[in-house]
């Protein structure tokens, strides 16, 4: 424990370090790229050799109509040779310093975006210790009004970043109307199946965050989350493989990161979004408001989903102790969901340096299911009925989650330094509701409502040196979850619904997650790259059933986690990449709750309150290139992991099928993946990839063995399943003249190899157009979903040596989308209306953050796009 303990303290040592410095601390230096010069102005940084002093250049920008201060605007000092030399930003009254200045002439020129530059030559500084106040400088509106531009060429959807793949969702037009699950089915690298699990790379162990953050939305189903977020909310989304030490280290297969949209435009602005289809409906808005040093953000949308049929069929053959069972099932079900999201962002500059931001978001769905269900349970020969009924099931989720998020950000004087504190709270409330009705009657029914709630405290600190950066940080998760669940079962004699206090209960489970982390990135000589990290955790869990006084001892556990990444950067746009690191995935609410749902009961499911986390080692090697507006991503990897967290089904001698999970899997996953991103054209784009792996799962399950004696004992068997695994991808979209474009996915995923068989492979495909108006401000988008096929069938396969089972599922998921965008609101850049509408900084404390290691800055530090030092430049 000394290794911990010395750990924890360095963190939290170098955090309160930081944190001493404010607020005052800072000084020099608080812009560095100016807006409305041209990007070789921009580049320009002050040189090593520059000669320095102390002298000072003081001023104050005016409005020259209103005569009111310019805030937040520009000021850039040029030397003799017309070079930038260094700059400044005006503060709330329109003063700007400029300071560190050596002797000498001096040219000033002032700019922000709707005003005309103002320029002020042949400033004198006399000494290199004089303070010179240029007095008040006047700035005119710029009411030139700009002809329209036609850009052709296109964004990329797909880019490929040091660390981590892009996929930009606000440039697809195919999935507007839909939901993050919609988005993520078209993101390289993850499958989404017709259910809306996900896998990257082959696992279903991944870590997804909102914004950089944790949600409670996402804390129990991510399925039925990804259903609740609607696809016109969504920015980008992040696939970060290889994530270093600052991240959590949960999550085996890495980490999906969904950027929402953040509308950075200055005034009062907004958009709306609203459609239908044959399938579902949606609407969705924005609304945004700046006043001053506070900017205001609404999110809020929903959608529906409708004509949501599906059906299927099961064969199931057993033989336990001389048992011998066939159960023979069919389905029809129609699928009925309803959810809405809502995010309230308010950020408030108290000065360049410091800022605040408070963010809610609430989250409400429920998802229903209803159809009558048949089954026939069958002995030695199918004349012998064990069980033979036609029941109508309903079931009901509701997923309701609210979260807040409270922000502090506090940037220094050198570009990337800066130190950060989070605190949030969330719940999520989840009801899983089922009844069954049998010869127009009540059989049976279940009620389980659950509770997550998570509280977390955050502190990140960035030390940019010379070319290299230092990071450090802490965190402390305290999650309480509880789980209480009933079961009613019809009485012939009450002639009702009688409960049975044998199955109710109420599980509650604690976890507490202390952690420190520290990295440091390295600029080598000769354009190598290194970041090394190392990430130390605590868990300790506490559990316990109210039924029961005794509880459920689960012992405490500790992690060190290391990272490791070396790069080098090749001539003409080439770089290799090689990375380590470990991974830990806990398991979630969903595998840990002991609710047991009777809705089938021939098939019974619930979780394990004992599981115990996962421990994967990956290693990734990566090769990417561009060349003019194309790039390909080669990588090949390798994950293995012990006490796997693994489904298993069983069968009794009466032939009810339990499925539960437990730590029994050990998994070795070989894999390759290519992406292609190229443009032929100006107007055309299109873009692929595929995945590849090779799995070997390996485990052991207890089941009833013939002995010499003839009779059965409980015997540990190891079975194994190995296989490929793999999934194909492609995009293409064309930009026609006159704001018409057109854009076409396609997504085919093979069967996937399961410790007891393998789940049936799957395809997914669409093709949308869009039409911009003529104004700029909206469009129409038509959408079409799998078109060519009436219905896609799903096949699977579950085995041991006691059971087979084989499945058959038809969905039906050829549909139509239409949906109406439009853009409104008004900017005002002149000081003579008031405040209201005026420009703001833009924070560097941004829920978008860039690639790790690219230069300096955010974890491993691209520098943001602005250039600017002490906050960013004027937005």
């Amino acid at each position: 424990m000394k290794k911990e303990i010395l750990l924890t303290v360095l963190s939290l040592g170098l955090v309160t370090t930081a944190y001493a410095q404010f607020p005052g601390g800072g000084g020099g230096r608080s812009g560095g790229g100016f807006q409305g010069m041209n990007p070789q102005q921009q580049q320009q940084t002050p040189q090593d050799e520059t000669p320095r002093g102390s002298a000072k250049i003081s001023g104050k920008l005016v409005d020259s109509t209103s005569n009111k201060p310019v805030e937040f605007a520009s000021v850039a000092v040029y030397d003799k040779n017309n070079k930038v030399v260094d700059g400044a930003m005006t503060d709330m009254n329109g003063a700007f310093t400029v300071k560190n200045l050596a002797k000498g002439t001096y040219k000033l020129v002032a700019s922000f975006i709707g005003y005309k530059n103002a320029t002020l030559n042949k400033v004198e500084v006399s000494t290199n210790k004089a303070d010179v106040n240029v007095g008040d400088i006047l700035m005119a509106t710029d009411t030139k009004v700009l002809n329209e531009v036609t850009v052709v060429g296109q964004a990329a959807l797909i880019e490929d970043k040091v660390d981590r793949l892009v996929y930009n969702a606000e440039k697809d037009i195919t999935s507007r109307g839909g939901t993050a699950e919609d988005i993520l089915r078209k993101v390289p690298m993850l499958t989404v199946d017709m259910d809306g699990n996900v896998q990257m790379r082959g696992s279903s162990n991944i870590k997804v965050l909102i914004n950089n953050k944790p949600s409670s939305i996402l804390a129990t189903n991510i399925a039925d989350a990804l259903k609740q977020i609607p696809s016109d909310m969504i920015k980008s989304v992040e696939l970060i493989t290889s994530p270093s030490a600052k991240y959590d280290a949960e999550g085996t297969a890495g980490i999906i990161n969904i950027i929402t949209k953040k509308n950075t435009l200055q005034g009062l602005t907004g958009f709306v979004n609203a459609g239908a289809g044959w399938r579902g409906a949606n609407a969705f808005g924005n609304l945004n408001l700046r006043q001053k040093k506070i900017g205001t953000s609404l999110n809020f949308g929903g959608n529906s989903g409708y004509n949501t049929p599906g059906d299927g069929s099961n064969i199931r053959q057993s033989s336990v102790r001389g048992f011998n069972t066939t159960l023979a099932q069919t389905d029809a079900n129609n699928v009925a969901r309803l959810f809405g999201n809502t995010q309230l962002s308010v950020d408030y500059d108290i000065n360049p340096k410091n800022s605040l931001t408070l963010t809610g978001r609430l989250g409400i769905g429920n998802f229903n299911t209803k159809g009558p269900q048949t089954s026939l349970l069958t002995g030695e020969t199918k004349e012998e009925v064990l069980q033979q009924f036609t029941r109508y099931v309903k079931q009901l989720r509701n997923n309701n989650s609210l979260d807040f998020d409270f922000n502090y950000t506090r940037t220094f004087k050198e570009q990337g330094h800066d130190f950060t504190l989070l605190v949030q709270h969330g719940r999520n409330i989840r009801n899983t509701d089922f009844r069954t009705d049998q010869n127009n009657r009540p059989f049976n029914k279940s009620n389980n409502d659950g509770k997550n709630a998570e509280t977390t405290f955050q502190a990140d600190y960035t030390y940019p040196f010379k070319k290299h950066i230092f990071e450090v940080g802490a965190k402390y998760i305290i999650r309480d979850v509880t789980s209480a669940y009933d079961f009613y079962q019809f009485d012939e004699q009450v002639g009702d619904l009688v409960l049975l206090p044998g199955r109710t209960n109420n599980f509650e489970y604690e976890q507490k997650v202390g952690a420190a982390y520290s990295t440091l990135t390295l600029a080598l000589p000769k354009k190598w790259g290194l970041k090394m990290g190392v990430r130390y955790e605590n868990t300790t869990i506490n559990a316990k059933f109210q039924n029961s006084d005794a509880q459920t001892t689960i012992a405490p556990y500790d992690n060190i986690v290391p990272t490791l990444t070396v790069s080098k950067d090749f001539p003409k746009n080439h770089k290799v990449r090689f990375s380590y690191g470990q991974r830990i995935q806990r398991p979630s609410l969903e595998v840990l709750n002991p609710f047991v749902n009777y809705a089938d009961p021939l098939n019974i499911s619930y979780g394990n309150p004992l599981l115990k986390p996962e421990l994967s080692h990956n290693f990734e090697i990566n090769y990417n290139t561009y060349f003019k507006a194309n790039s390909v991503n080669f990588s090949v990897f390798r994950r293995f992991t012990n006490n796997n967290i693994t489904t298993v089904r069983s069968v009794d001698e009466a032939g009810v099928t339990t499925s539960t999970f437990d730590n029994i899997g050990k998994t070795n996953f070989y894999g390759a993946s290519l992406f292609l991103n190229l443009q032929p054209t100006k107007s055309l784009r299109i873009g692929g990839g595929t995945n590849f792996t090779y799995n070997l799962l390996n485990g052991s399950i207890v089941i009833p063995v013939l002995q010499a004696d003839n009779t059965y004992r409980n015997s540990i068997v190891e079975i194994e399943n190995k296989g490929w695994n793999s999934n194909f991808n492609f995009n293409a979209s064309y930009t026609f003249t006159k704001g018409w474009g057109a854009q076409a996915f396609g997504f085919m995923g093979s069967r996937r190899v399961q410790l007891q068989g393998y789940q049936g492979a799957f395809r997914y495909y669409n093709i949308g157009v869009k039409k911009d108006f003529k104004n700029k401000k909206g469009s129409f988008n038509f959408g079409l979903d799998n078109p060519f096929a009436k219905k896609m069938v799903i096949k699977s396969f579950a085995a041991d040596p006691t059971f087979s089972s084989t499945s058959v599922r038809n969905v039906y998921n050829r549909g139509v989308r239409f949906s109406i965008n439009y853009s409104f609101g008004k900017m005002d850049f002149n000081g003579g209306g008031g405040n209201m509408f005026r420009s703001k900084k833009k924070v560097n404390n941004d829920d978008i953050k860039e690639g790790e290691g690219e230069g300096g800055g955010q974890g491993g530090g691209q520098a943001p796009a602005s250039g600017g030092a002490g906050g960013g430049r004027p937005r």
